[in-house]
């Protein structure tokens, strides 16, 4: 089997990554048996060095990427690597994780103990303004389309079978798959293809923080997602047991830096008074939206049918506008959605999200849009206006 861990500058934290998975791989037997892969594209420090050096005396190797790729060169690689030494199972886990712990592996390997094509995606409690894209684009859209409640299907800490890989090597890469949208490339695809998809609880997650990126991957992830809506709609019906309540929250709530936050809304604040003419056409459930000192109001009533009007443009050949576009609309969700949760308890946003994925399916549902007639964007990715975000 392969653990790889795709990490950029992450010294401060692999070897943590590497003590857990070193530690899991013993408990369960199969410490001689498994090949560690570290794929690195980092230009600031000595990450790979520090990997080799918790690594000890099991079997490793180190793969270093392009620089200018992004974590999905890093995955693909990593997948690569284990067709070729070929493996039976095969865990990703995130090089910046904090809480990892050594039964993820064991509980991450029994989920993909399957003849059949089968991916494993966590399930963990996060930061109440964490998770963002999950809670707003990616699990929502997923419910709507594939009918698949996949908690965390960006997590990035994965596991699966040999038949999976077999099947993921063949799937179209988009160059948003060699950035942040390589998670939602391997969730969304295999709904699509109807594979089995297991969700196994893993406790709390702490990483680096998300909000920095929240623009530009946001961007890169909803490009590789419409990348796979515009394959049609699913081929099979995907057999999806409701076998976990939504605990999505941990009861421990850290907002991030105002100061980021300030820096992050005026960047989107332009964006919408630039294209504000553009953005009503393409997204027309605008109207009903009061402004905000964000952008708009967008609140739980309303998200719905703004995403509808995504997958609307989509299907009318408007991939990449839709795209775009919705990145700032989406940034007023999320700074509305703050507010929504300001003073509920953890169970009660657990709802609110779960009303949310469920209404976002009913309001899809209502147009009758075919994903069939759908255009995916270009191939290869331009961000646009969104790369200012990253500087």
């Amino acid at each position: 089997m392969v653990i790889g861990i795709p990490s950029r500058d992450e010294a401060p934290t692999i070897s943590g990554v590497v003590s857990v998975a070193v530690e899991g791989l013993r408990q369960c037997g199969l410490a001689d048996d498994a090949l560690l892969v570290n794929a690195d594209n980092s230009t600031a420090d000595d990450t790979s060095r520090r990997f080799i050096d918790a690594v000890g005396s099991m079997r490793h190797r180190v793969i270093r990427a392009a620089p200018k790729g992004g974590k999905g060169t890093n995955v693909l690689a990593i997948m690569r690597t284990a067709a070729e030494v070929g493996a039976e199972r095969v865990i990703l886990l995130d090089a910046d994780v904090r809480t990892g712990q050594p039964d993820w592996i064991t509980r991450l390997l029994a989920a993909v103990e399957h003849p059949e094509p089968t991916i494993a995606a966590p399930v963990y409690r996060r930061n109440r303004y964490e998770g963002n894209t999950t809670n707003h684009l990616v699990g929502p859209l997923l419910t709507a389309v594939y009918g698949a409640q996949v908690q965390q299907p960006i997590a990035g800490d994965f596991a699966f079978n040999q038949p999976f890989l077999v099947r993921a090597m063949s799937w179209p890469v988009p160059q948003s798959a060699h950035l942040y949208g390589i998670d939602i490339h391997l969730i969304a695809n295999a709904l699509h293809d109807g594979m089995e998809v297991r969700q196994v609880p893993l406790g709390q997650k702490l990483h680096n923080p998300g909000f920095p990126k929240i623009l530009f991957g946001s961007q890169q992830v909803l490009d590789t997602l419409f990348h796979v809506f515009a394959r049609g709609a699913a081929q099979t019906a995907t057999q999806f047991p409701a076998s976990y309540k939504r605990s999505a929250v941990d009861p421990k709530a850290v907002r991030p830096d105002p100061g980021l936050i300030a820096a992050t809304t005026a960047i989107a604040v332009r964006y919408l008074e630039s294209h504000q003419s553009a953005i009503c056409r393409l997204y027309p459930s605008l109207t009903e939206a009061a402004p905000a000192p964000w952008g708009y109001h967008l609140g739980v009533e309303l998200w719905p049918e703004i995403l509808a009007d995504a997958v609307a443009a989509l299907t009318r050949g408007h991939a990449v506008e839709a795209r775009d576009h919705l990145v700032a609309l989406y940034l007023s969700r999320v700074l509305t959605y703050w507010l929504e949760i300001e003073h509920l308890s953890v169970a009660e946003i657990d709802t609110l999200l779960d009303f949310q994925a469920d209404a976002v399916a009913s309001a899809l549902s209502a147009r009758r849009l075919e994903l069939d007639a759908a255009s995916p964007p270009p191939q290869a990715f331009t961000a646009g206006y969104w790369a200012e975000a990253r500087s």
